[in-house]
């Protein structure tokens, strides 16, 4: 009789393996939308070529054999290897050859797909050979779905924000080499030998890749930014990368720029003082987004303003605009400042939950380029926010492009009004990122030759002001621009459909 591992170590495996396989597909997912923007599509992908890969794998292992251990050991120790080194697999596949990502990762989730679904036919077979389970190809399933469920869980909340996309992968690989361990019989068996040596060498090269994953992933950073990287972290909501080339600061969310030191006040002054110039009493701003601190910077200058509330997703970059000195010294150390208050919170479960009322609000957004932040261009955020502004009070958006998303930034402004605001739409140029626009949107009409700008500014003028109010033929509003709503994210599709113009 073939000696199989215990029904409990059986057991243990199942549910490793499963938590393993959930994480690789998650993170190839997220490691995706870092590289290349477009979670939808980088999601989709991914769970649906993984499950149909697994299908395949399968089917293919539909006959496991009078002795399905050996070929189960060495497909455990693949799974380690090709998932282990996933994650530095994609940066070399972005950063090497950029047009062909996309059919590199298709292929890298399929072979480890099918990998992993050769994987519950055994060990369904090895448990009911083993005994203890009435029905095992059952067991098996309920293991594999709890150990599934452990994965999903660890990845956002443990592995993803303390260790990286990249060494959670390898130490993913570490888990399916434990579970080669577990499935090794306790008594030895001269057929097993050569699995058990592959295991250790894999094990050695897993643990290399750890301990030299921060010097590989800085250089094919360095590679894709083409500047001297000074900070990357990957947080639960995004990667965060810092770069300098000579006296240019830069700051990178999923790779798209947040700001560069060289243009930044441009976009910021635009944004804050004409806000603050109509508002009669700005004692109390909100800022949604904005946790670099350089829109708080412009805000404090106004000696009006007795206190504001900076409520940021991600306390990884609150903390960055606190602690880092090249953003500290950019930022005036603005978030450390006794009249800011920061907040770490959705932006729109902040408001669900907040009594205060606010003068003036600034919404220093990324673009929606996902979903998720769509939310944030919502009538129904739009609404929640009239809630918590006083009658004299008003409000002033990031809008995104004008020229390059103008679809997009007229659906912002429609959104607004939808919400019963009166709005006024601007725009000002910003090098880095070109042509830019913005909406303040108010309960009272805008009088905007009535704004009087008196605070230290680099670069906006009265003049500035009147031409940022006009728009050319190119940017001039779209007909019948919808509003956007949770149900139907318009300015999410309209933003995309854009972007892919523009790469295309």
């Amino acid at each position: 009789m073939i000696e199989t591992p215990a029904p409990a170590r059986l057991g243990i495996a199942v549910v490793l393996t499963a938590a393993a396989a959930i994480v690789y597909e998650l993170l190839i997912g997220t490691l995706s939308t870092y590289l290349n923007g477009d979670s939808a599509l980088q999601f989709s992908l991914t769970i649906g070529t993984f499950l149909a890969a697994m299908g395949t794998g399968a089917f293919a292992a539909r006959d496991v054999g009078d002795d399905p251990l050996p070929r189960l050991l060495r497909i455990e120790i693949a799974v380690a290897l090709l998932g282990g080194f996933s994650g530095l697999l994609l940066y070399a596949a972005n950063g090497l050859a950029p047009g062909g990502y996309l059919a590199c990762m298709v292929a890298l989730v399929a072979a480890i797909g099918h990998l992993v679904g050769m994987e519950l036919p055994m060990l369904a077979e090895l448990l009911r050979r083993a005994g203890g389970w009435r029905n095992a190809f059952a067991g098996a399933l309920s293991l594999d779905y709890f150990g599934s469920l452990i994965g999903s869980l660890a990845f956002p909340f443990v592995l993803l924000p303390t260790f990286g996309a990249v060494k959670t992968a390898l130490l993913t690989g570490v888990v399916n080499l434990a579970a080669v361990w577990l499935l090794s019989p306790r008594a030895a068996r001269p057929d097993l030998r050569g699995s058990r040596r592959a295991a250790l060498v894999a094990l050695a090269l897993l643990i290399a890749g750890i301990v030299g994953a921060h010097r590989i992933v800085s250089g094919f950073e360095e590679l894709l930014y083409r500047d001297h990287v000074l900070h990357a972290e990957t947080t639960r909501f995004q990667r965060i990368v810092v770069t300098r080339f000579r006296d240019d600061l830069r700051l990178y969310s999923d790779r798209e720029l947040q700001f560069s030191s060289r243009d930044e006040y441009r976009y910021h002054e635009a944004l804050v003082h004409p806000l603050l110039a109509a508002v009669r009493h700005p004692e109390q701003v909100l800022i949604v987004g904005g946790g670099d601190g350089l829109a708080v910077r412009e805000v404090l200058k106004d000696a009006r303003v007795r206190g504001v509330t900076v409520v940021d997703i991600d306390p990884k970059m609150t903390a960055l605009a606190r602690d880092f000195g090249p953003i500290i010294a950019l930022n005036r150390d603005a978030l450390s400042d006794p009249r800011v208050r920061v907040v770490n919170a959705d932006g729109y479960r902040f408001l669900l939950h907040d009594a205060r009322t606010y003068d003036a609000v600034l919404l220093d957004l990324p673009d929606p380029r996902t979903e998720a932040i769509a939310r944030l261009y919502s009538r129904e955020f739009y609404l929640r926010l009239l809630s918590r502004l006083n009658h004299e009070g008003a409000l002033t958006t990031q809008a995104s492009s004008p020229y390059f998303t103008r679809e997009a930034f007229w659906s912002i402004d429609a959104t607004l009004r939808a919400a019963g605001l009166q709005t006024r739409p601007y725009r000002a140029y910003v090098p880095s990122f070109g042509e830019w626009g913005f909406v303040m949107a108010s309960r009272r009409p805008i009088d905007w030759p009535a704004l009087r700008l008196t605070l230290p500014r680099r670069w906006l003028t009265r003049a500035i002001l009147d031409d940022a109010a006009t728009f050319d033929a190119d940017t001039a509003a779209t007909a019948n621009a919808p509003v956007s709503t949770f149900e139907s994210p318009a300015v999410w599709r309209l933003y995309r459909r854009r972007v892919r113009y523009w790469k295309d």
